[in-house]
Formats: structure tokens, sequence, C-alpha cells
């Protein structure tokens, strides 16, 4: 598995925290809104008591969730579920104070204890590891052990669950939930990651990967070449042989590149017979050999036993100079198409030389053609 898969996979993982954790601040702030008048303390809503403190607390950790803005943005990056869980625990110490303060009322511990209640299902909703879901049972057990939440056996025997356990009930569903719903993220990513005809990364995912791979070459200051590889003639080949054995031919190309390859590269099927290989941590020079390696005896055998060929462009970050993904795409995709124009082809895709090239003498192996920028020297060299 490549290195920042995982990276891929926290990335989409801290964007569905992030907005479920939005979605909690602003229903906190809107039941906050309602409290007051719920359990009768609008009337002393401007008084400087521990409540109204331990309120507005909560709801300036909310508002800083909503807003999402600069302040705490490199923590919040670092540590997706913080936000959250900063509003759990200031949900916890509100419902806490109105239990042991003598002068909240029995239905401000009741408001703030379906808050807390309401908390709990929305944790429901984010995929969080076993670690992490224990961090958040803490919080209850915390109020349990501590003796704060009212269990009376009155009102067991009238048939009323007590608070302690519909607590217990309603956070032990929620961990299992939250687990759940981790488990249903991976299998999602999975699912939209892998294209299924030719077991290459979906160009979807795969953007995010070449994202997340500069990114990574960038701040480590390391080098990193992408590859744009370009079936030769595939149009010919649907033509001539059919678009099923068109699609096997695909099938087997793909193939051929993700096990031509190390386990760190990524090859990802960029569109129709389009494919963009990933290679962190080489240089042009070095891309550009294990390209060469790869594709110099073709990607799948055609029906008339010829190699299915193709055209490579390679572009490096550092030698070219670029500063975004995109553009080292476009630079990778403008080689390969002017390495198309320098070559002439059969018809079934095996590229031959133009007259103008040094041409390959019969008998010897396949000729590789790169871009002259990679390598002024090698760029239409015979391989050995």
């Amino acid at each position: 598995m490549p290195f920042f898969h995982n990276d891929a996979l926290r990335l989409r993982r801290a964007e569905i925290l992030r907005h479920t954790g939005r979605l909690a601040a602003a229903f906190v702030l809107l039941y906050l809104f309602c409290a007051p008048f719920w359990d009768g303390s609008y009337t002393t809503l401007f008084t400087a008591s521990p409540q109204n403190v331990s309120r507005l607390v909560v709801a300036l950790i909310a508002v800083w969730i909503v807003l999402d803005g600069r302040v705490g943005a490199r923590l919040r990056r670092k540590v997706p579920l913080l936000p959250f869980g900063l509003l759990m625990l200031s949900v916890g110490g509100l419902f806490a104070l109105s239990l042991m303060s003598p002068f909240a009322s029995g239905t401000a511990a009741m408001t703030h204890g379906l808050l807390m209640l309401a908390m709990g299902m929305l944790l429901a909703a984010m995929p969080l590891s076993l670690l992490e879901v224990c961090a958040f049972i803490a919080i209850p057990a915390a109020l349990d052990v501590s003796g704060l939440l009212p269990d009376s056996s009155g009102a067991i025997d009238a048939g009323v669950m007590s608070t302690r356990v519909l607590f217990f009930v309603m956070t032990m569903t929620a961990a299992l939930s939250a687990l759940l719903q981790l488990y249903r993220t991976i299998i999602n990513i999975q699912q939209i990651a892998q294209d299924p005809l030719t077991g290459a990364y979906s160009r979807g995912f795969g953007s995010e990967m070449l994202f997340l791979g500069f990114e990574a070459a960038r701040r480590g200051c390391r080098p990193f070449s992408i590859a744009f590889v370009d079936l030769d003639n595939f149009k010919q080949v649907n033509d001539q042989f059919g678009h099923d054995r068109g699609d096997r031919i695909l099938a087997h190309s793909g193939a051929s590149l993700i096990a031509g390859l190390r386990r760190g590269d990524v090859v990802v099927r960029w569109g129709g017979e389009e494919f963009l290989v990933l290679l962190p941590g080489l240089t042009t020079a070095q891309a550009r050999e294990v390209m060469r390696r790869v594709v110099e005896n073709g990607l799948a055998d055609l029906p008339n036993g010829a190699r299915q060929q193709c055209s490579v462009g390679i572009a490096e970050r550092i030698e070219d100079k670029i500063e975004e993904p995109h553009s080292l795409v476009d630079l990778a995709d403008q080689r390969m198409y002017e390495i198309k124009k320098d070559q002439e082809t059969d018809g079934v895709g095996t590229a031959k030389m133009m007259a103008a090239q040094p041409v390959r003498p019969s008998g010897t192996s396949a000729t590789v053609i790169l871009h002259p920028a990679c390598d002024a020297s090698l760029s239409a060299g015979t391989v050995s």
C-alpha cells in the first residue's frame, strides 16, 4: 500500500469529522438558544451565575467550530476530532455543574442532560477508532463514577428507565455506531478508489493521492516525479480486434504497470487508455529508468502477436520548477503528446521511430521514447 494511501483515508475521514463537528456545533447553538425558555432560566439569563457562564463557554466553543476560521486551524488539521471533543467536554461540564449546583433547578439539569444525550447520538455519525470511542465513553463514565448521575430505585419501580441506565445504553449504542461508521467509511473509500477494469486507482482518488504526495515531497524537500502513459493507437486496436478484446488489453496493460513498479508507486487510470504514474522520491533520471524498464517490452499481448506499446511523458517538481500538482500533470501530458507527434505507428500500437530519429537495428530490443527534457542523450535510445 502506498505511503500516502493511509493519508488519503485520513484526509477523507478528517473531512467527515469536520463537517459533522460543525453540524453538531450548530445544533448546540440552537439548543442553547431554546434552553432558557424550556427550563425557565430566561429571567436570570444575564446574571453572572455559574450555569450562565458555563453556557456561555459552550456557546463560544460552538461558534468557534461553526466559523471554522484561521484561529486554531493548524491544530484542527492535526487533530480533526479536537473541536467535537472540546464541545463534548464542555457540554459534559455544563451537565455536571447543573447536577452539583444547589441553585440549578431540576428542569435545568434535565435540559442539559438531554443535550448530553443528543451529543452522544451525534457521536454515532462520526467514523471513530476504538481508542477515540473509549475516550468519549470516559466522559459519562466519569459522571457516573463521581455519583452525579441520579439513579432512583423509585423511578425503576415505576417503570421509568433511570438516568444512569439511559446514559449507559445511549453511550454504548453511539460508540458501536461510530465504529461501524469508520468501517463503512473505509469500505466506501476502497470501493471508489479502484478502477474495476484495470485495478489501478480511479481518477478522483488518484487526484487526492497526487495532492498528498506532492505536498509531502514539498514539505520534505524531496523529488516527486510523475509519468503520463498513453497506449499507442488504442482506437485502432478496438476497431481491429473489438472492444471486448480491447478491454482485456487495457486491463493487462494496467496490471503490467502495477506489477512493474515499486510498492510505494501509484498507478492511476486517468481516462480511457491514459494512466498517471506517481513516483515519489525519484528524480527525472530515476523515473526515466523505472519507466524504461516497465514499458520497454510492451504492456500486453495483441492478437496479432505484437505487443501493446505506449508513449510516456515524465515531469518532476524540482527540476521542472513546478509549484502545483495539476501543473505537473499538464507538463507530463504535454510531453507525452509531443512524443506522439514525433513517432509513427503501424496501426496496432507498435511504436516506430521517425526517419529523423535513430533507427533501431533489427534484432535488438525495443526502443523506448521519452521526452528530451528528461535526458537528451536517452530521449530516443535503444534499450538492450
